[in-house]
């Protein structure tokens, strides 16, 4: 099933603990009292909730959920001075052929130091550029009809940038990378492939993806640890973060683990301690949050800004 079973998975699990997910439904805005944020705002609707949790691309739900004037670290004007990364080119193939070649493989650009500058300057490799391509029938057969594959191409490109208008150059730049996938065993892919679909950086970020930047903000030492957003947002209360643009970084597994210590802050704020099969759902040598009952014995978090540790 691969990496999208697990997702999933996920959904399945908390539909049976009795969650309810609401597919295609655009959040408006969040729903604020104050410096609190008690809910979100549907169409025609507004849920209210002790906590809020926000999965979105960091900056687009800044600029989008959170007014301006509530925000001062991540405000519109700094937001637009911060660092982004890469973007990427895809390529999602269908063929009519099993390659008996790797599940995973990396070609690197003989020039590999001037495409990554041509990246960060906001230009296209197109002489050798670098490409990362999966196999993925060749673990999972489930995953293309029988004698079939899928192929699964990227390519890091710049993020969004008024020089470079994708629908113009795509098909040419498509042409370039179906060329480069000679280089890793997949000299014929031209002749077999039956089904196509491409995304580039626009398409990104008319996905919600700030300037198309796949991975969020960049990982300098400005913007790692805890100089990126908390988990346990700074600038609002009972408001936490999930994903690559916070702690601690963007690849799906980093992802997952933000998705953990949001989990756990949530869970400590609400002073709830499940049974999680064994594992800890705190951070060891790290203080709890000290939390106050209400009188409907639901607890509610006293406001705190200690005790976080690695967990920002």
């Amino acid at each position: 099933g691969g990496l999208g079973s697990i997702t999933a998975r996920m959904g399945e699990i908390a539909e049976e603990m009795g969650v309810e997910i609401r597919l295609n439904t655009p959040v408006e805005s969040l729903i604020f009292e104050g410096k609190t944020v008690t809910g979100v705002r549907i169409e025609g609707e507004e849920i209210l909730a002790d906590k809020t949790v926000v999965n979105a691309d960091f900056a687009h739900a800044m600029k989008t959920l959170v007014p301006d004037e509530k925000r001062k670290k991540w405000s519109d004007k700094k937001l637009e001075k911060k660092g982004y990364s890469c973007s990427t080119f895809m390529l999602y193939l269908g063929v009519d052929k099993k390659y008996d070649l790797h599940h995973h493989q990396i070609y690197a650009s003989s020039a590999y130091e001037s495409n990554l500058k041509d990246i960060t300057n906001h230009r296209l490799t197109w002489d050798d550029p670098s490409v990362y391509v999966q196999n993925a029938a060749i673990t999972d057969d489930s995953l293309a009809p029988e004698g079939h594959s899928t192929v699964y191409v990227l390519v890091p490109v710049p993020n969004q940038h008024e020089s470079i208008v994708w629908d113009d150059i795509k098909s040419d730049f498509r042409d370039t990378i179906i060329k480069q996938l000679a280089k890793v065993g997949y000299d014929d892919i031209a002749d077999h492939i039956v089904s196509e679909t491409i995304i580039t950086p626009d398409d990104w970020g008319a996905s919600d993806i700030y300037r198309g930047a796949v991975f969020n903000l960049t990982h300098d030492l400005k913007q790692m640890l805890w100089r990126r957003p908390h988990n346990r947002f700074e600038e609002a209360n009972n408001l936490y973060i999930v994903g690559g643009g916070t702690h601690p970084g963007s690849g799906l597994p980093t992802i997952f683990e933000s998705a953990r210590i949001s989990s756990k802050l949530v869970l400590a704020d609400l002073g709830m301690r499940p049974d999680w099969n064994g594992v800890d759902s705190w951070f060891k040598d790290v203080k709890r949050p000290r939390v106050a009952a209400r009188p409907s014995a639901q607890p509610q978090a006293i406001a705190s800004n200690n005790g976080e540790g690695h967990a920002v």
